[in-house]
């Protein structure tokens, strides 16, 4: 893994990543758990000068298998990521100091959990990298703009996107930017992965930066 310090706060495991702006992301991993892959984003993040915290959801258990991820996946609830992100938060927060500004970043599963933290605790903002959450009118309680990156062939969360989430948003009158890549699938920025798009990974990656820089 990337280089890192790992601190623990109210039951959590998060794997800091200092920086120089006021801008802190809390990263949320994909089903598969903490791994070298939310690692190199958190590492990469840090790079380009913003404060990173990547949270441990499952509590230093890894999946090498889809199947194996779900399993991990039906032992979380909404409340235990909720309070891992409010946990890596705090450390932000704490470790950035005045005039931090402190929000939540995920993929897939990550993403979902991103989106629903931002909602829940009202976070600074929120880039979600294809996930989605039960319920869309709780971004009425979001306090903060929320990058949305999606798939044009992801046939699960873009289609949830355009008839729920946008609906809602545009009913709580709450600032969305939205990126669609044509011809990429779910989980189109994970490396090694089938449904790897390289060129929409790399274009996403850059709208990621310019939103967090928007926000220094």
């Amino acid at each position: 893994m990337m280089s890192s310090t790992k601190t623990e706060r109210d039951g959590w495991t998060s794997w800091l990543h200092p920086s120089s702006s006021k801008v802190g992301v809390v990263l949320i991993h994909e089903i598969f758990g903490h791994d070298d892959y939310i690692e190199t984003v958190a590492a990469d993040l840090a790079r380009e000068g913003f404060w990173a915290a990547a949270v441990d959801l499952y509590r230093g258990k890894h999946a090498t298998s889809l199947e194996e991820g779900f399993k991990l996946r039906s032992s979380l609830t909404p409340e235990d990521a909720t309070a891992a992100v409010a946990s890596a938060s705090k450390i932000l927060g704490e470790r950035i100091d005045e005039g931090a500004k402190v929000g939540s970043m995920g993929f897939c599963m990550g993403g979902g959990f991103a989106l629903q933290a931002a909602c829940d605790l009202g976070l600074g903002f929120c880039v979600d990298y294809y996930g989605s959450i039960a319920i869309a009118d709780d971004v009425s309680r979001l306090k903060g703009p929320v990058l949305l990156i999606l798939g044009s062939d992801d046939e699960r969360v873009t289609p949830w996107a355009y008839q729920q989430f946008f609906p809602a948003a545009v009913k709580h009158k709450k600032r969305v930017e939205l990126e669609l890549y044509p011809n990429a699938r779910h989980a189109f920025h994970r490396p090694g992965w089938e449904g790897h798009n390289p060129r929409a990974a790399a274009d996403a990656w850059e709208k990621t930066l310019g939103f967090l820089s928007g926000l220094a």
